[in-house]
């Protein structure tokens, strides 16, 4: 009997600690630790976004008008010019010593026209007495046209001469910088010979282009938002619409941008941005929304449970995107661990 006694006693003892272990060997609820995210709605402007870059307003390389060898170079790259301001000298004594000639030989052929017309008076007399014949008389009238026509011709050739001389000195058509200088002192140029770059910076312009659809919102006086790094957001005026498409069937759009400071340079790039039309949507996180094969998922936090909500982006920058999906103002979504959720997991706020 005791020894029967003992067996249950043994029994017993062997079940509890099967069932202990059992206890211990049960994994624990896997809870993930998340932050909450309470989400709004608010309106959004849905936009249509391309590259483009900025060129100046007027932006030329000048030429000389004469040629000559460079004497003096007045402005350097960098530098700030007014209109009307020197830029190179060129050498000037070749256009002097024709301003010298051609002012003695006007004042040779206006004495030559005075000794003509003086003849052509007593011939007149002569004539009129009939001491001479016609044709005699009406050479003298000739000679003394043909002396007018030579003092007209001269003065011309002078009035080109000194302005020739003028044009040594060569000066800045607008006001602008000087982008780029291609000559040095001792340069021998001509009419063809590349100078300087001069550009404008204020206004200056930013060239983009859109495809046919998205014409009605790029109107000639609209206002464009175009997205400078590091200078943000910008507003410009479109003033110019190419009236053909290039061969990719793309139209060229062309705004105009104060630049008061010149920060903006002919060359830099930035984004164009026109507002199609203006939706509702969430703003959210972007660590928020989750990737799940083609799909995008917010977690939706009900009761301690995650659920997924499918949403599609509309607009992202900053940090933030903009989502479209089953969700209403109020909802909580996960924020930290959101890629690790899967549906229907049990989660722990923090």
């Amino acid at each position: 009997m005791r020894r029967l006694l003992l067996f249950f006693i043994l029994l017993s003892f062997v079940l509890a600690c099967q069932k202990q272990a059992q206890r211990q060997e049960q994994p624990k609820e896997r809870r993930v630790v998340i932050n909450l995210y309470k989400v709004q709605s608010e309106g959004v402007p849905v936009e249509y976004t391309t590259k483009g870059y900025f060129e100046g307003e007027k932006d030329v390389v000048l030429k000389p008008l004469v040629s000559g060898r460079v004497l003096g170079l007045f402005v350097d790259e960098g530098s700030f010019v007014k209109a009307g301001q020197p830029l190179l000298k060129i050498d000037e004594q070749d256009y002097k010593n024709i301003v010298s000639q051609l002012s003695s030989q006007i004042a040779q052929a206006k004495a030559n026209l005075e000794n003509i017309k003086a003849q052509a008076e007593r011939r007149k007399f002569l004539f009129e007495r009939e001491l001479i014949a016609r044709e005699e008389y009406e050479n003298y009238q000739t000679q003394a046209r043909a002396q007018e026509d030579l003092i007209r011709s001269l003065k011309a050739q002078l009035e080109n001469a000194r302005l020739n001389l003028e044009r040594t000195t060569l000066t800045a058509p607008f006001s602008g910088y000087i982008a780029q200088r291609f000559v040095n002192i001792g340069d021998y140029i001509t009419p063809q010979s590349q100078t300087f770059r001069l550009v404008s910076l204020d206004p200056i312009r930013f060239v983009f282009q859109i495809p046919q659809e998205y014409l009605p919102y790029a109107k000639e006086g609209s206002t464009v938002k175009i997205y400078v790094e590091p200078y943000g957001e910008l507003e410009g005026k479109v003033f110019f619409v190419s009236p053909a498409a290039d061969q990719s069937r793309l139209i060229t759009i062309k705004a105009r941008l104060s630049n008061p400071r010149g920060e903006l340079k002919p060359g830099m790039y930035g984004e164009a941005r026109i507002t199609l039309r203006t939706e509702r949507a969430f703003k959210v996180p972007e660590r928020a929304v989750v990737l799940q094969g083609n799909r995008k998922v917010v977690w939706r936090i009900e009761g301690g449970v995650a659920q997924p909500v499918v949403v599609d982006v509309i607009r992202q920058g900053e940090g933030f995107v903009y989502v479209k999906g089953e969700l209403k103002d109020g909802d909580n979504i996960a924020l930290d661990n959101a890629y690790i959720l899967q549906q229907g997991m049990k989660v722990e706020v923090k």
